[in-house]
């Protein structure tokens, strides 16, 4: 007769490459503590080599994940900094003598710096931190408001702390390209603990249940609770917030230069929590929204599209003018 005790089954395959490993060495220290029960020591020493090996390959894909996000940031903000020196360029011709002063104080700072995109990560990163923060400070803020370099100044400030936290997650020891590939080591892990369940199922089924009780009690909880997991997280990824309400600080005229003009726009979005407290929250270029440009060469209106990505969905749009000199 079948036994009422149940071992869960872990929907594994949606588990993420970080929740896969963590369940395994969970499972396998739960295995481990109720070895005698288990009474297979060849599948207990199968198993923790099986997540010894996917832990390992697991760093090392994680050494490579953020080493190319390291290298896509870096391109991010070498980007910004050029785009942010080529709108004081331009603005140091500009119709408008203020605009031409504004630019004059800013170019002076950034020339002081030489090419930051062409020196070394350390010297780039530190050169960065002192021009967001020389820009935001009252000497020169207000010059940087005038020449609409505010959201421009605030994406360099938030790339370059990106890349100082890549740096440091992959400041470790040098860890060797596995010879198997991640879904094989998964897979293998996968086949180890299920030898294990088997067995455990088999022996309630040949012994009764009272043995096993306070194993399947710990290895079910450990299973409902990355299940959980995978379940929540479906639902923050269908969860989306729809960009169409955000609100865009108004664009201020751009100068022609025969070529097209970029614009990055301030986004905010005002969120109402359930005791009716209302925040306003700042969207990040890149991160919750992208934006695409229509008509952004000749002078006239040019219209921005902004398009929500991440946590953010849906569309808006906005415009700004290209005014070309008198």
């Amino acid at each position: 007769m079948k036994s009422e005790l149940e071992l869960k089954k872990p929907d594994v395959n949606h588990f993420s490459n970080a929740d896969h490993i963590e369940f395994h060495k969970q499972s396998y220290l739960i295995c481990d503590r109720y070895g005698t029960v288990i009474n297979a020591p060849e599948l207990l020493t199968g198993y923790e080599g099986k997540v010894s090996q996917e832990d390992s390959i697991y760093k090392w894909i994680r050494r490579s994940e953020y080493t190319e996000k390291k290298l896509e940031t870096d391109h991010g903000r070498d980007r910004v900094y050029t785009g942010i020196l080529s709108i004081v360029r331009v603005n140091l011709k500009h119709f408008d003598p203020s605009l031409r002063d504004n630019a004059a104080h800013v170019y002076n700072l950034l020339e002081n710096y030489g090419n930051l995109t062409a020196v070394d990560y350390d010297a780039e990163t530190a050169g960065i931190d002192s021009i967001v923060t020389r820009l935001n400070s009252s000497d020169y803020l207000p010059a940087v408001q005038n020449l609409g370099l505010v959201p421009w100044v605030a994406e360099l400030a938030s790339l370059n702390a990106l890349f100082k936290t890549y740096v440091d997650d992959t400041a470790q020891e040098q860890i060797v390209k596995p010879d198997i590939h991640s879904r094989t080591a998964r897979r293998e892990t996968d086949t180890a603990l299920q030898k294990i369940t088997h067995r455990v199922t088999a022996l309630i089924d040949l012994n009764g249940p009272e043995a096993y009780v306070p194993f399947a009690r710990e290895f079910n909880v450990l299973v409902n609770h990355y299940n959980t997991l995978v379940h929540e997280h479906y639902g923050r990824l269908h969860a989306r917030t729809d960009i169409a309400p955000a609100l865009i600080v108004p664009l201020a005229p751009q100068p022609y230069t025969g070529k097209p003009v970029y614009v990055i726009p301030e986004v905010s979005l005002r969120k109402v929590a359930k005791d009716g407290t209302e925040t306003v929250v700042e969207l990040r270029f890149s991160e919750d929204f992208t934006v695409s440009y229509k008509n952004n060469v000749a002078p006239g209106t040019a219209t921005l599209v902004i398009k929500g990505i991440g946590k953010y969905a849906g569309e808006l749009v906005t415009t700004f003018n290209i005014v070309a000199e008198e």
